[in-house]
């Protein structure tokens, strides 16, 4: 089966290339620039900077410990890059289709438009880092811990449509949470656990065993701007006050509140 990536450039993205890699075959890799505005500080006060900064630096630390192996794309696979905000472009459309790929796999890009959608209706599948529809849009595994909801951290294997996150689902996953764990650590045990289940899931979707299922119901639209400072203090407090301890608590019952499709 061959299989074209569209990804980003850190180690959390090369490991789920050689995941796909091992399985297909991997015809190139498109990676996309990150926005510099992510982790930008120069528009926060002195506090506030060396907060986020050092969130950053314990997130790269904490991939690092996960995913350090994968230092490297996998070997003999062609890697394109492009800056960031330009995985839409035609060039891009023009040299994807001279692949001629079974499917487009989607991992931490910007929102993919046209030509794309329309040349690969069906056959452009997300991972998605979060639990639709209880949390879209992004950093959809941060926005659940504010509101003390654990049990809506996890990723969706989704077929890709022109509305964000929306797509009829194929597999959804949770990371395998200890009491010992923070934001970093249970990000990086979700990614992990979804580079060991998706090629599995495309399999299966290709050969008709899995049923894409429309996501139904309502959540929270989260977007990067409203991830304040604050509200990331607000996070790490809730992670302090034993937030983790007391959903393991009672895990099952909360995971039961919130189903998710496990294809």
């Amino acid at each position: 089966m061959k299989v074209i990536l569209l990804t980003s450039e850190s180690l959390r993205h090369k490991y789920i290339a050689s995941c796909l890699a091992a399985e297909f075959h991997l015809q190139l890799v498109i990676t996309e620039e990150k926005s510099a505005s992510i982790e930008a500080t120069s528009h926060l006060k002195e506090g506030d900077a060396a907060f986020i900064s050092a969130h950053f630096k314990a997130r790269r630390e904490n991939e690092v410990e996960y995913f350090g192996d994968f230092k490297e794309f996998p070997n003999g696979v062609p890697v394109g890059q492009v800056p960031h905000g330009t995985i839409n472009n035609e060039s891009v459309a023009d040299h994807v289709d001279r692949y001629e790929p079974d499917y487009l796999v989607l991992f931490g890009t910007s929102i993919i438009k046209e030509p794309l959608m329309s040349k690969y209706s069906g056959r452009i599948i997300n991972l998605h880092l979060g639990l639709s529809p209880y949390y879209k849009g992004s950093a959809t595994n941060l926005f659940p811990y504010y509101h003390n909801e654990p049990e809506c951290v996890g990723a969706t294997i989704h077929l890709a449509t022109p509305n964000v996150d929306d797509g009829p689902v194929l597999h959804q996953l949770r990371p395998d949470i200890e009491r010992n764990d923070d934001l970093h650590s249970i990000g990086n045990k979700t990614i992990l656990k979804a580079g060991k289940v998706l090629p599995e899931v495309i399999k299966a979707f290709s050969e008709n065993k899995i049923l894409p299922q429309k996501q139904t119901g309502t959540g929270k639209i989260c977007r990067n701007k409203d991830l304040t400072p604050a509200l990331l203090r607000e996070i790490y407090s809730n992670f302090e006050s034993g937030m983790i301890g007391e959903y393991l608590k009672e895990k099952d019952i909360r995971d039961g509140g919130k189903s998710i499709v496990e294809g």
